[in-house]
């Protein structure tokens, strides 16, 4: 799994608010016919660019033999777009069974990756969903700019120089100086070389800015959030609003075209959900809330707020575009003291107030069972894939059986302490499973904005209760971005009732 984390590290310094906040790769594990594989695709800064794909092929846990063939292919979504054809991923040295290749992300927005193995146990495909989008506008390093601007002078200056002498020698005989004639002729020439140049230039800067803004438009940024409390019944709520222009105004072509935003598909529900909201208070995180508001307007998203402490929390949206495209949405709140909760909006509403902060690698629940860290005697490097695997016991030290908890046997977020990275993880990875399904069941007829969504809802309705953690073990594959302090909350279930535990660990800068 070392080779599987290398090129996060190059990554971290990509500041991307997509599907989640300072996290870039996309992580899945699942799945590929009679292979079980972990594949890490690590998206380019900047569109057009260079995705790295990394993929561990596994059978029975171990290092797959007998691996013919993996291969790789980028796909946007759009049912009518032609797919590049695949390429060979090539085996890593010294990681058995790890894979690697590049492939080319031409256009930004929902794309995916397919993973395709072929071996002696047979053949099998992953369809890992991919958001890329323009992160960040390179700059240009001050000391080369000072270096082309001579080169530029220079080229400029010699340019009008040798339009002059050519006016000026060019049809004399060898010997002969130029008359005053010759002369006044070839200021003329230069005069008008230099003229017709800073024309040149002067169209050249115009053009180069027009790009630049153009590009800077077509930076990502996620839609604008603002979060308030009221109170509904008597009692304390939570609205998170989606107030960003381009949302809120996203069936208005006319407008859209005005302010060069993009149009927004509408949303559709990721584990049943329409938006999984996320409180943390700061800067103590002993506060922590998993909510699930419905919405009316696809605008505002309203919440009974549970017993929470006093203080200013961050909050944090997951949200899944028809397109396949998923976002968080962010800001804080000032809330008061909830004296009197009212009862939680949702059955999958979950909660955790902590008197301390976490020390150990232990994780007392609710309901008296323990929540234990298995941690790898190494420890926790920036870039590198982590083991992030639980163990749920009863009192008695059995292990606890798990339910599903909204199709998967765990779910868990991860924040570095000054918010810098946030992340809602699953067993699957960091994908979100509406994203799988929209760039899976994607046909040409879905053109039409909400067609989509209702087969994926009704493909929801009809998915099976989902995976459970064997013998109350739950893992997630990740790797974190950036050295520093993290705080990691991890929910499970059991007889009905959501668990939450809660860890603290330091995550070192790496030395490669």
């Amino acid at each position: 799994m070392k080779a599987l984390g290398t090129v996060a590290l190059l990554a971290a310094i990509v500041l991307v608010s997509s599907a989640h906040i300072g996290s870039p790769d996309a992580w899945y594990e699942g799945n590929t016919g009679p292979y079980h594989v972990i594949v890490q695709v690590a998206t380019p800064g900047v569109v057009p660019g260079v995705a790295t794909v990394y993929a561990r092929i596994l059978s029975d846990g171990r290092p797959a033999n007998g691996v013919d063939e993996v291969t790789i292919q980028a796909n946007k979504f759009d049912a009518l777009a032609a797919s590049p054809p695949p390429e060979i991923a090539s085996p890593v040295a010294g990681d058995a069974g790890t894979y690697s290749g590049q492939l080319w992300i031409m256009t930004g927005g929902s794309n995916s990756v397919t993973v395709t193995v072929r071996g002696s146990l047979g053949a099998g495909t992953a369809v890992v969903p991919v958001v890329v989008v323009a992160s960040r506008r390179l700059e240009l390093d001050p000391k080369l700019g000072a270096v082309l601007v001579a080169v530029g002078v220079f080229l400029f200056l010699g340019l009008v120089t040798i339009v002059g002498a050519a006016v000026r020698e060019s049809s004399l005989t060898p010997g002969v100086a130029p008359d005053a004639r010759q002369r006044w002729k070839a200021r003329v020439a230069m005069a008008a070389s230099t003229a017709v140049l800073a024309l040149a230039l002067f169209g050249g800067s115009r053009w180069w800015n027009n790009e630049d803004t153009s590009f800077n438009h077509s930076i990502y940024k996620p839609l604008a959030a603002t979060a308030t409390t009221e109170f509904v019944a008597g009692k304390p709520a939570l609205d998170l609003k989606i107030s960003d222009s381009a949302w809120i105004r996203r069936n208005d072509s006319t407008w859209l075209r005005a302010h060069r935003a993009n149009q927004w598909t509408p949303l559709i529900p990721d584990h049943g959900k329409l938006i999984h909201v996320f409180m943390i208070r700061v800067p103590d995180l002993l506060a922590f809330a998993h909510l699930h508001p419905p919405t009316r307007d696809s605008v505002s998203f309203v919440s009974s707020l549970p017993p929470l402490p006093a203080g200013r929390y961050r909050v944090y949206g997951d949200i899944v575009h028809e397109s396949g495209f998923n976002e968080t949405i962010s800001t804080a709140i000032d809330v008061a003291t909830v004296k009197e909760a009212g009862a939680p909006t949702d059955p999958d509403d979950a909660f955790l107030v902590a008197s301390s902060a976490p020390k150990d690698a232990r994780s007392v629940l609710a309901d008296g069972s323990v929540m234990s860290f298995d941690r790898p005697a190494a420890k926790f490097v920036a870039g590198r894939s982590a083991s992030l695997r639980f163990l749920v016991t009863a009192a008695d030290g059995k292990p606890l059986a798990l339910e599903p908890y909204m199709g998967m046997a765990g779910h868990a977020v991860v924040t570095r302490d000054d918010g810098s990275v946030f992340v809602h993880l699953h067993p699957s990875g960091t994908i979100s499973m509406a994203s799988q399904m929209a760039v899976t069941m994607r046909q040409p007829g879905d053109s039409v904005s909400g067609r989509l969504g209702k087969r994926i809802m009704a493909s929801e309705a009809m998915a099976p209760a989902g995976t459970t953690g064997q013998n109350g073990v739950v893992s997630f594959p990740y790797a974190f971005p950036q050295p520093g302090m993290y705080h990691m909350w991890v929910q499970v279930k059991h007889a009905g009732r959501v668990l939450t535990g809660a860890f603290a660990f330091e995550v070192e800068r790496s030395n490669s």
